[in-house]
């Protein structure tokens, strides 16, 4: 697969989680100069939010049926015309409806993208270190985001971070419309999972106990799949808000200095989440899961430690060891959902970033409604509930081996 395409393909799923966070720190400008108030901001993170959350499932079965490509391309076409009109909106109600085109362009880019690059690969190794390529950009857009938003804020407007999209977009697009048209995406389908049939039997995701038992297995592995993902990000997006708020209420950070406060759960995400495809071809995608589970668990239960603490230092190395366990788990999750419907990629990436940002959505809430307790206490829950996770990934690979060994029949 040409490196350009790749990379044009994990640029679109970047992009998508980027302008989940991105455009927090601009809320102040926009309701000073479009007197949005209250409900007008919340307005502009939900009009995307929750389209996004939305349309996953539906356009990933609509990407399996039509092709992906199409639904990439209509993806990055909306995404680049609603961030147009954001930058141009003159009235908090464009400003918001706008943000919802944007949410239906994210919607067919993240699934679209997460498909074209599972049916193209040439084997399960390819794939999970494409996959792992495709969430270490994207786990580095999440704590990214309020850190370049804070910049473009600070040297424009807040329709800078609405303008920074328009490049990247057509800089990602050219690839795809160049290196995957209609004639090597049909190639790549028949000689990726047609001609996969084999490597799909002989994968985590298969079962020799025939078709209506593989069928219910796989059903069961994509549903536990979903549940550990959506667990994943509630721990992760609600612990991410609660850090923010606690270093601009608790240690009176400006939002720039807050984001460069979470930075240090930035830097090992783009080296973690690139090998974790590496640990997974060895591991197993579950074992591999369990463990990044395990790691961000300790990595919680540090934050939780160190956060009220009067330096900085120590609750930066706890954030380390959470970058880390995030970096190892996110790839390897993704990667698990894939395996266990191989024959539906945009369906089973649709279903896994719907549980992602549902549960991402559903953390931030439960969060900023529980603030009030003990920030320790809320890390360290968020730190039990992960280790709850890695067993229920360690469970599903001793099931997932013991179905394997059943004699075909």
């Amino acid at each position: 697969m040409p490196k350009l395409l790749v990379l044009g393909l994990c640029a679109g799923y970047f992009l998508v989680l980027l302008d989940v966070t991105v455009v927090n720190v601009a809320l102040p400008q926009i309701d000073a100069d479009l007197q949005a108030g209250q409900a007008g901001m919340a307005g502009v993170v939900n009009a995307y939010t929750f389209v996004l959350a939305a349309l996953l499932l539906a356009i990933g079965a609509i990407g399996d049926r039509w092709g992906h490509r199409r639904i990439v391309v209509f993806g990055f076409l909306c995404f680049f015309v609603g961030s147009l009109a954001c930058s141009l909106s003159p009235t908090i109600e464009m400003l918001v409806a706008s943000r919802t085109l944007q949410g239906v362009g994210a919607a067919a880019t993240m699934t679209g993208t997460l498909a074209m690059l599972s049916e193209s690969a040439a084997d399960e190794r390819e794939r999970g270190k494409l996959v792992g390529l495709w969430a270490a950009l994207g786990g580095i857009a999440l704590p990214l985001g309020p850190l370049l938003g804070g910049v473009l804020v600070d040297l424009g407007n807040w329709r800078a971070v609405f303008w920074l999209n328009l490049p990247i977009i057509l800089m990602a697009l050219i690839p795809i419309v160049v290196y995957s048209s209609p004639a090597r995406a049909a190639r790549l389908g028949s000689g990726g999972l047609v001609r996969g049939s084999g490597r799909v039997e002989t994968s985590e995701s298969a079962s020799s106990s025939g078709p209506a038992a593989s069928s219910s297995s796989s059903q069961v592995r994509l549903l536990t799949a979903c549940i550990v993902a959506g667990t994943m990000n509630f721990c992760v997006l609600g612990s991410l808000f609660l850090l923010t708020q606690f270093f601009q209420d608790d240690r009176g950070l400006s939002p720039f200095q807050a984001g460069l406060a979470t930075l240090p759960a930035l830097l090992p995400l783009p080296f973690v989440a690139t090998l974790s495809g590496t640990v997974s071809n060895r591991l197993g995608v579950w074992r591999t899961s369990a463990l990044g589970l395990v790691v961000a668990a300790v990595g919680l239960g540090l934050m939780g430690l160190t956060v009220s603490g009067s330096g900085l230092w120590g609750l930066s190395i706890a954030l380390v060891v959470w970058a880390i366990g995030v970096g190892i788990l996110t790839p390897a999750i993704v990667a698990a959902a894939m395996h266990a419907l191989p024959q539906r990629p945009g369906f089973a990436s649709g279903a896994g970033s719907t549980a992602r940002n549902l549960g991402g959505a559903v953390g931030v809430t439960v969060f900023a409604v529980l603030a009030g307790v003990d920030t320790e206490i809320l890390m360290v829950g968020a730190g039990v509930l992960m280790l709850i996770g890695a067993f229920i990934c360690l469970d599903t690979a001793r099931r997932s081996q013991g179905s394997q060994m059943v004699p075909a029949r």
